[in-house]
């Protein structure tokens, strides 16, 4: 995301003929248009980023590998937890697979192991995540790709497996607090558009509530089970994107604190402006 930036503001020439007027003039300055210019610069700073929570993800493009939590090579800087409902905590729930790259080319993405889900031990979850500090009262909105084969046991009518996008804060015992769960399924999860695994990019977002010390960018297979169909059964992720911006109500606050400014300013302008020709 590229920032913009703004021209500079030129000051109006002072008004060399009225002494009075001048000195009125900066007495405004030094009060009211202070203000005005303090207000500017938040609303270029908030539409660059430089002034927002931005979280930026660490390998957010999944590229980087090593070996963690699971048998195989998984992201780096993310937390993989995969565990089957009966039998408990697993190491082969998914793993990092050049096949599932969407973006850089020789790049990785997370392959999800559905399949491994089975009545003796229990469906198969796994869940891919990363905490970074969160700040109150920012939206975080989270962008990531999501595929899947045709087979997927998340594409099975009635099926208890769910495939979610999550962004979720916690407070400082790391305990979660809000956030918001974008059911992929739901949102076109499958739907075929000519892209491997009908590859799409999702979006989740939520607020950041009071006591928010982290947010987390979560990606999950819940409940997932061998398709007895057999057949293609992956569910793939990559290419994450996680930022923080001002709520849309404080550019609205901001907009209307700038035009009441700009109105007195207007008004003073105009009050003084008699007793100023005055000789």
């Amino acid at each position: 995301m590229k920032a913009r930036t703004g021209g500079a503001v030129r000051k109006p020439a002072e008004a060399k003929t009225d002494p009075q007027r001048a000195n009125q003039k900066s007495v405004f300055e030094s009060s009211g248009m202070k203000a005005v210019r303090a207000l500017i610069l938040v609303l270029g700073l908030a539409g660059s980023g430089a002034a927002t929570g931005r979280a930026q993800l660490s390998n957010g493009l999944l590229d980087n590998t090593s070996i963690s939590s699971q048998t195989l090579a998984t992201p780096t800087d993310w937390t993989v937890m995969a565990s089957r409902a009966i039998s408990g905590a697993f190491n082969d729930g998914a793993s990092s697979e050049s096949f599932a790259n969407v973006e850089a080319p020789g790049g990785q993405g997370l392959f999800f192991k559905p399949f491994q889900g089975n009545p003796t031990d229990g469906n198969v979850t796994v869940h891919l995540f990363q905490d970074n500090p969160g700040t109150p009262g920012l939206q975080y909105i989270l962008t990531g790709y999501a595929g899947t084969e045709p087979n997927y046991s998340g594409l099975i009518a009635g099926s208890p497996t769910r495939s979610e996008f999550a962004v979720e804060f916690l407070n400082a015992g790391n305990v979660v607090i809000g956030g918001s769960v974008l059911d992929l399924k739901t949102a076109g999860l499958g739907t075929p558009n000519g892209n491997p695994f009908n590859y799409a990019e999702y979006t989740v977002m939520a607020v950041a509530p009071a006591g928010t010390a982290s947010v987390r960018a979560r990606a999950s297979m819940i409940d997932g089970f061998n398709n007895p169909a057999g057949g293609g059964q992956a569910f793939v992720v990559d290419a994450f994107e996680l930022v923080g911006v001002p709520e849309p109500t404080t550019f609205a606050l901001i907009g209307l604190s700038l035009a009441a400014l700009l109105g007195s300013r207007r008004w003073e302008s105009e009050s003084r402006g008699p007793q100023s020709r005055r000789r």
